[in-house]
């Protein structure tokens, strides 16, 4: 226990440099002067105010000023300097009290929101004020604040490692995995998942370094220069990078290709694509396991671009099919993960993805037809879709409720953060998503009542999630009429326990005490890609 109290207060105090450093850092709003003036106004109109509160013991009035303060806010969205000075004040006075924290969290993210710039900054505070929840937090209550932690914590590590900051991220890996063990949180597994690629990720770059310091002891070293570029092409799979190190190289088939494979799939004419993809699966049948489904998914996107380009029922078709159909054996014998779709541009069918004799986490789902159904009423009946986006992406559906009158859920992962689409919850009472800084569908700003769905009838969902940086966007259309639109930080969404998934960042579906049958469901990457924990189930029958 020693042990475990002692790794949380370093963590803490990691965190506060960490949030310090980033508040302390100047940033412009617009210009100095209008932040200047902002701050003017500010101390006109509640200047004595706060000091008179900060005069008081009674924590009451702090929280009562910080809500107006944010009320104020809300009406200032067109003048952000000023919206600015009001959420930071206002966090000031709510976030050293328990009662306020939620006012406090409200600011930082309305500022996010109206001010992207301070969207680090933001991301720093909300860490720090939700490191305080879960210090204060008791019984199951440290569970569900440790989540939220985890939740704030892990966009931050994200941009830690986008900025090259690795050891950075890696000490806070360390530290989300003691949360995670101390919560027993359902996201130890993605955790641990996410610091074994950063732990490889960083061997990776020493060898990059070693290689460099090698070429500069020694710049006519042939070896050495064709090894950079094949740890740039092979373990990193960035081919931009390894043509930027040709110079010296002569091994003729990194000469020739690697040029070629750097201007991206698209930029390849039809002939090329069979010749590349050729080459990509022929490095993939050499190099160690962990770099072959990199390899093996270039082949198929240029393999795929070569069948969408040449229309003759030939010779060359036939190979192109068939060795796609080896990539795809390669892999179910090796026990591997299959190579990445990137689906940018194209629609995805999921469903053939869903094997339920491995995919169900709860409930009785069966196959019918090309649909799948949940047939029995359960309680948080779900099952996972074997596919993790990683990005931003658009997702239909289509579904009937045969029976029952509670949720139809569909679980959507958001960069490392997970939400749950809720439809028809409460008996119909309401629809939204679920959870919005630690708030139900039927408690937030998502909530649409009333959430009736008639049964035997055909819903279409289309859904929109975008990620970037640490914001994200949801936009729900029921039947091609808006439903729910939601912007705000990935950090403030997360799950009830009730309905998490075994594997991370995949999608799922999902049924309370209802019968539902999925007929279909499509995914289309806008960015990132489409990651598959194994090969399509194969079809019967």
């Amino acid at each position: 226990m020693r042990r475990k109290a002692s790794l949380i207060h370093v963590f803490c105090a990691i965190l506060g440099v960490f949030a310090a450093s980033l508040r302390a850092a100047p940033i412009r709003v617009r210009t100095s002067d209008e932040a200047d003036k902002a701050a003017e106004v500010f101390e006109s109109l509640y200047g004595a105010k706060v000091k008179a509160v900060k005069a008081t013991r009674d924590a009451g009035d702090d929280i009562e000023l910080a809500a107006r303060l944010l009320a104020a806010a809300k009406e200032a969205t067109k003048q952000p300097g000023f919206l600015a000075v009001l959420c930071e004040k206002a966090a000031d006075l709510a976030g050293g009290h328990p009662t306020g924290y939620g006012t406090a969290l409200a600011a930082m993210d309305l500022l996010a929101r109206t001010v992207p710039e301070r969207g680090a900054a933001c991301a720093a505070r909300t860490l720090e004020i939700r490191q305080q929840q879960f210090d204060a937090a008791r019984g199951d209550e440290k569970k569900a604040a440790g989540e939220l932690l985890l939740g704030s914590l892990l966009p931050v590590i994200e941009a830690k490692e986008k900025a090259g900051a690795l050891a950075e991220a890696a000490a806070l890996y360390r530290k989300a995995r003691t949360i995670a063990a101390a919560t027993d949180s359902p996201r130890a597994d993605e955790i641990d998942a996410r610091a074994a690629r950063l732990a490889q990720r960083m061997k990776t770059a020493a060898r990059i370094a070693d290689v460099k310091a090698l070429l500069e002891r020694d710049p006519a070293n042939v070896s050495a220069r064709e090894g950079l570029v094949r740890i740039y092409l092979v373990d990193l799979d960035d081919p931009a990078e390894a043509a930027k190190h040709l110079e010296g190289v002569k091994d003729k088939s990194l000469r020739k290709y690697v040029p070629a494979v750097a201007k991206g799939v698209e930029a390849a004419p039809e002939l090329a694509c069979m010749e590349l993809g050729e080459w990509y699966r022929g490095l993939g049948e050499k190099v160690a396991p962990g770099a072959q489904a990199a390899m093996y998914a270039r082949a198929k996107a240029y393999y795929e671009r070569f069948l969408s380009l040449h229309t003759p029922d030939d010779l060359q078709r036939t190979q192109a099919t068939l060795a796609l159909k080896e990539i795809q054996a390669a892999f179910e014998k090796s026990g591997g993960p299959p190579p990445a779709q990137s689906a940018r541009g194209r629609w995805l069918d999921l469903l053939p993805l869903v094997d339920p004799a491995k995919d169900v986490v709860k409930g009785d789902w069966k196959r019918r037809g090309s649909a799948l159904a949940i047939i029995s009423p359960t309680k948080n009946g779900r099952i996972i879709i074997p596919v993790a986006p990683e990005g931003s992406y658009e997702l239909q559906a289509k579904f009937v409720r045969t029976s029952g009158d509670c949720e139809v859920a569909v679980i959507l992962p958001v960069r490392s953060a997970r939400v749950t689409l809720m439809l028809s919850a409460s008996r119909g009472h309401q629809s939204g998503l679920s959870l919005i800084n630690g708030k139900g569908a039927n408690d937030n700003e998502t909530t649409v009542r009333p959430g009736t769905l008639v049964n035997g009838r055909e819903y279409a969902l289309h859904i929109t999630v975008l990620a970037k940086g640490g914001q994200a966007r949801i936009a729900v259309l029921l039947d091609g009429k808006p439903y729910i639109n939601w912007r705000g930080p990935q950090s403030a969404l997360s799950l009830y326990p009730n309905w998490h998934l075994r594997e991370p960042g995949c999608l799922g579906l999902g049924a309370f005490a209802s019968v539902v049958v999925f007929r279909s469901v499509r995914l289309k990457m806008l960015s990132g890609e489409a990651r598959l924990l194994r090969p399509a189930a194969p079809r019967r029958g």
